[in-house]
């Protein structure tokens, strides 16, 4: 992406991908988590006996960087690169994110991890802050206005796909913004919610903006949250929640994917997400065909083989917990 003036401030936009150094192939971020959540018994998906019962979310996050180390600072976490990520409990909800910084804002002497950062930890203070009371596209609308107004000097831009998991239902909502998105994969390999892309013209997403107070004007050819796409599905024990980053997307067809999510499935949740990173990886590598490059194609463009980038996957599994827990 590069960013280039008009008259109504900066728009972003894309060139042709040009091969970078991949570095850290095999250093992946580990973020690994249980979370509970107290849910009534529905149907025959939630395990049968008297009262309530609680159920847990396995979660764990796998990320790799197409750049060399860069040692976390505030607001960053981990070393994803440009990416970001968050997952955090409430008292009946989960509230989970990915974003993906812009890299071209590299050339104007900015870090583009700390926009997207900003915004991820700002989306979960927001969904503390409400107690999961917010809607998906006010959860992203909160986290983006909180970003922005910190300290006025903030730069960068970021695609966003924000989620809150309802655990009094068992109903997952997803808000997407861009080319990041979610994949819900059942036991059986159905996919129930898969997110679409959104794209002003070929390889350019639709992003949330910040820069300078001083350089504000409208959108200044960025977007907002409430032009996200949103999403709902009813979630089962055993379903595989997938949340990633383009470099994900665009370096593994879905089918490939749903093929090693459920030959997995039964597996730990660190394993399910390191395996699909490191398929991506290795796709981001090769000459095969890949997403990136069959959607080149269909734009009238030529690209061969994967596409190198950040790549970020979290992964959850929805499981049932003993009964009468309550705690997190």
């Amino acid at each position: 992406l590069i960013s280039t003036p008009n008259a109504g401030g900066i728009a972003m936009r894309r060139v042709p991908w040009r091969l970078p150094a991949v570095a850290m192939a095999g250093a992946l971020s580990v973020t690994p988590k249980g979370i509970g959540c107290e849910v009534k018994m529905e149907g025959q998906d939630w395990p049968a006996g008297p009262g309530r019962r609680r159920f847990t979310v396995e979660s764990a996050a796998r990320c790799v960087s197409k750049s060399l180390p860069r040692k976390p600072q505030p607001p960053v976490r981990h070393d994803c690169g440009d990416d970001a990520f968050f997952l955090t409990s409430l008292k009946d909800h989960i509230a989970i994110g990915v974003a993906d910084g812009v890299s071209s804002w590299q050339r104007y002497g900015v870090n583009p991890a700390l926009f997207a950062w900003e915004l991820m930890v700002r989306c979960e203070e927001a969904a503390v802050k409400h107690a999961g009371k917010l809607e998906v596209v006010e959860l992203m609308t909160a986290g983006f206005e909180a970003a922005v107004s910190q300290d006025g000097t903030l730069m960068g831009s970021t695609t966003a796909c924000v989620a809150s998991l309802h655990c009094d239902k068992g109903v997952l909502d997803v808000a997407n913004l861009g080319d990041s998105g979610a994949l819900v994969v059942q036991r059986d390999g159905k996919v129930i919610l898969e997110t679409k892309e959104q794209q002003h013209y070929f390889n350019c997403p639709y992003q949330l903006v910040c820069l300078p107070v001083s350089q504000r004007t409208g959108l200044a050819g960025g977007d907002l949250p409430a032009s996200s796409d949103t999403y709902t599905t009813q979630v089962r024990i055993g379903d595989i929640l997938v949340f990633a980053t383009d470099g994900f997307f665009d370096n593994v067809f879905k089918d490939k994917a749903v093929e090693v999510i459920s030959q997995m499935a039964t597996l730990p949740v660190s394993e399910i997400a390191a395996q699909l990173v490191q398929l991506a990886y290795q796709a981001s590598k090769s000459l095969e065909e890949s997403p990136f490059g069959t959607a080149a194609a269909s734009h009238g463009f030529r690209h061969r083989g994967g596409k190198p980038d950040d790549i970020t996957v979290l992964v959850a599994r929805v499981v049932a917990g003993p009964t009468g827990s309550t705690g997190h």
